[in-house]
């Protein structure tokens, strides 16, 4: 059993596109989320609704300091100051359920 707090889809989710490159891969965090829709693997709509209520549930449980420093253990190289990092998580949420919708609408 991993002791790792989230899912393996979020873990990746971060880890693999906000790593400490991201700057190179687009201009700014929305850039990040629609990188990671678009991509080669394309996620299917439940998944990005999955992690979008993931990323809800550690917003409503754990302290700006306890999200800080889980997003840094992720390999989160993003600083969203001035917003918080419950507020910034809150965004990515929502882009992610909506691209949801989108694929669902396709």
């Amino acid at each position: 059993m991993s002791d790792n707090p989230v899912s393996e889809d979020l873990d990746q989710f971060f880890g693999a596109y906000f790593h400490q490159d991201w700057v190179f891969e687009a201009d700014d965090w929305p850039g990040i989320v629609d990188s990671f829709v678009d991509g080669d693997r394309r996620p299917s709509a439940e998944l990005l609704r999955q992690l979008a209520r993931e990323i809800d549930c550690l917003r409503e449980t754990r302290t700006e300091a306890s999200l800080e420093h889980l997003l840094d253990k992720l390999g989160v190289y993003y600083d969203p100051r001035p917003l918080t990092f419950t507020a910034w998580l809150g965004q990515i949420a929502d882009r992610l359920r909506s691209h949801a919708d989108g694929i669902a609408t396709e």
